[in-house]
C-alpha cells in the first residue's frame, strides 16, 4: 500500500494545510481590535508592520532559495501577528519589523520553512528583542488614556511601570480584579486583557489547535509557584492573580509554547512540557534580568521537546510491559 504525503506538522490528512494557521490568525482578531479601541491606531500600525514585514521576508527567502512562494498557508501571516500583539504600545515602527525579519529568515526559513522549524519563530523574534532593545519594548503608556496614542511622537506620552516589573522588584501591583480581566493595566498591546485571552483559549481548544494539556499544565505549575514563592509581600490568590495576568505570561501559555510544530505530540510529553514551560518561567521572572522571560522558556522548552516525547513514550511503553508481565 503506498503512503500517502501530507503537509508538515500534521501526521493525519485530517485538515487543509494553512486551515490552522488561518484560523488561529482569526481567533487573535478580537485581542488587536482591543487594542485599537483602547489605545488608538497605533498598535494596529504595529500589527500591521509586523505582518506585511514577515511576508514580505518569507517571499524574499522563497526567491533567494528559489521555491515556490508559502504565503498561502498563514504561518508568516501568525507569526506577524503573535509578534505585534506582544509589542508595547509605545514602540518604534521598526522594532516589529526586526522581530519578524530574524523570525523569518533565521529561525523558520533556513530550517525548511512551516513545519521544520526547530523554535517557535515569534517567541524567538521577541526573545532578539528583548535582549537587544528591553527599553523599547518594556515602555508602556499609562492605563487611564485620556486620548488615542500618536501615531508618530510619543515622547509626551505619560508612561508607567508595569505589574511584571512590579513583581519583579518585590512590590505588588494595586490594580482590580476588573482592571485584570478588562485589561486596564500596563503591558503588551494583545497580551493584558485575560478575559478576552481565555476565550481565545477556549476557541482553540474547541477548534483542536491547541492541546488543552499543555496551557493547563503550565498555568497550574505557574500558579502554584506563586502561591508557595510570592515575589510581593500580596500572598494569596491576589498573588496567583497578579502573577498570571502580568506579562504575557498567559499569552505565552496560550499561543507561543503550544505551537503544533514544536510542542511534543504524546500526551504525557504535553503535559511534562508544560510543567517544564511553566517552571522556567517563573525561574527566569525571579532569577532573570528582564521583566519578562517567557520567550526564552518557550525556547528552551522547544529544544527539549523531541527529547521529552521520546523519554515520555519510552516511560509509558516500559510501564505497559510491565503490567503485563504482572498479569498471570
Amino acid at each position: 500500500m503506498a503512503l500517502k504525503a501530507t503537509a508538515a506538522p500534521h501526521l493525519r490528512q485530517t485538515r487543509r494545510p494553512g486551515t490552522r494557521e488561518w484560523t488561529t490568525c482569526l481567533i487573535l482578531l478580537p485581542l488587536a481590535a482591543f487594542s485599537g479601541v483602547y489605545y488608538g491606531m497605533r498598535p494596529v500600525c504595529l500589527l500591521l508592520a509586523a505582518v506585511v514585514s514577515a511576508n514580505v521576508c518569507e517571499l524574499a527567502a522563497c526567491l533567494l532559495m528559489r521555491r515556490p512562494p508559502s504565503l498561502f498557508d498563514g504561518s508568516a501571516t501568525l507569526t506577524g501577528m503573535l509578534i505585534g500583539l506582544l509589542m508595547s504600545p509605545l514602540s518604534p515602527y521598526w522594532l516589529p519589523v526586526v522581530a519578524s525579519a530574524f523570525a523569518v529568515w533565521v529561525v523558520k526559513m533556513p530550517f525548511g520553512g512551516h513545519g521544520h522549524e526547530p523554535f517557535q519563530p515569534a517567541a524567538a523574534g521577541i526573545a532578539l528583542v528583548t535582549q537587544c532593545f528591553p527599553s523599547q519594548l518594556f515602555t508602556y503608556p499609562a492605563p487611564n488614556l485620556t486620548q488615542p496614542l500618536p501615531l508618530g511622537e510619543t515622547a509626551g506620552v505619560v508612561v508607567e511601570t508595569s505589574p511584571a516589573a512590579l513583581l519583579a522588584s518585590g512590590t505588588a501591583p494595586s490594580y482590580s480584579p476588573e482592571a485584570w480581566l478588562l485589561g486596564q493595566i500596563p503591558g503588551p498591546a494583545g497580551a493584558t486583557v485575560a478575559i478576552l485571552l481565555i476565550a481565545c483559549a477556549a476557541a482553540l481548544f474547541l477548534r483542536r489547535i491547541v492541546s488543552p494539556l499543555i496551557p493547563l499544565s503550565y498555568l497550574a505549575v505557574c500558579a502554584v509557584w506563586a502561591l508557595a514563592f510570592p515575589h510581593a509581600q500580596e500572598s494569596g490568590m491576589n498573588g496567583v492573580f497578579s502573577e498570571l495576568c502580568s506579562g504575557y505570561l498567559l499569552f505565552s501559555g496560550i499561543f507561543l509554547l503550544p505551537s503544533p510544530v514544536t510542542a511534543p505530540r504524546y500526551w504525557l510529553g504535553r503535559i511534562v512540557y508544560g510543567l517544564g514551560g511553566g517552571c522556567l518561567t517563573m525561574l527566569l521572572r525571579t532569577f532573570g534580568r528582564f521583566e519578562e522571560g517567557a520567550c526564552f522558556a518557550v525556547l528552551l522548552m522547544n529544544a527539549l521537546a523531541p527529547a521529552i516525547d521520546r523519554l515520555c513514550w519510552q516511560f509509558m511503553y516500559f510501564l505497559r510491559n510491565r503490567r503485563k508481565e504482572a498479569l498471570p
